[in-house]
């Protein structure tokens, strides 16, 4: 088995890298591992998520939120008995694919917390798809489309609900929507089945940011993104996984 270790790149998470090394059996492989350590937070577990996709990803919490993250240091051994007899368990977690269209660009990319688009400081007006068939024209600062394990992330600021990962849903939440006697939109954020298409169009070519978790690009004469659930998925190593309801009481309470 071949292994790569990602960290926070802070004094600590580089000490617990250096300890893991000294103790795993395998052999390091920057360019193809079998499996990566994410060292800090989700931050940290991201960053691995978009590097190394086909990689089984362990994250170990040593930052300041560890909603992805299944060891800690007090299971640290655990962690690199785990991985040297290779004895973990597997798990599986869904990503967004999402397909971006300009007026010279095409590109398809995926995020496993959100896709948001915005256009700040004007107000940017999509016309909103669901399965080809059109819900509203939305204006305001933008919308974000999130997975389950996303819904605690950018979602949850902005009052998106909070969604079990056994529920397989996305997510529609508004960002700064404009609502008056001449607009309404939906106004509220929108859990929709994970096997229908998401689909936004411009109803003028202007410059907007699209992030896709921790990654923003900005995209010149933007026609129209399609947001669907990837075939692909994220492998997550464990131990023990944390239930939900634990995940939340450690993440906010």
């Amino acid at each position: 088995m071949k292994y790569w270790i990602i960290t926070k790149n802070d004094v600590f998470s580089n000490q617990i890298k250096e300890q893991i090394i000294s103790k795993l059996h395998h052999s390091l492989d920057e360019i193809c591992p079998d499996v990566i350590v994410a060292i800090g937070g989700d931050g940290t577990f991201i960053r691995a998520v978009h590097q190394y996709p086909n990689a089984i990803i362990f994250g170990l919490h040593t930052g300041n939120l560890g909603f992805y993250t299944n060891y800690t240091i007090e299971t640290l051994e655990q962690l690199i008995e785990d991985l040297n007899e290779e004895k973990y368990k597997m798990d599986s977690l869904d990503l967004l694919q999402c397909k971006i269209n300009s007026k010279n660009r095409q590109f398809v990319d995926f995020a496993i917390n959100e896709f948001t688009i915005i256009m700040s400081p004007k107000t940017l007006t999509l016309n909103v798809f669901i399965d080809h068939e059109q819900l509203e024209t939305f204006r305001g600062t933008g919308l974000c489309i999130s997975t389950p394990y996303g819904s605690t992330a950018y979602n949850k600021s902005l009052h998106g609900a909070i969604l079990d990962p056994k529920v397989k849903a996305l997510q529609l939440t508004e960002i700064g929507g404009i609502n008056s006697n001449a607009y309404r939109t939906i106004s509220s954020p929108m859990i929709i089945s994970c096997d229908r298409e998401i689909k936004l169009e411009t109803v003028w070519q202007e410059e907007v940011c699209i992030t896709l978790d921790n990654r923003a690009y900005p995209v010149h004469d933007f026609e129209s993104a399609t947001i669907s659930l990837a075939l692909q998925k994220v492998k997550i190593g464990y131990h023990t996984m944390p239930n939900f309801i634990q995940r939340i009481k450690r993440a906010f309470l």
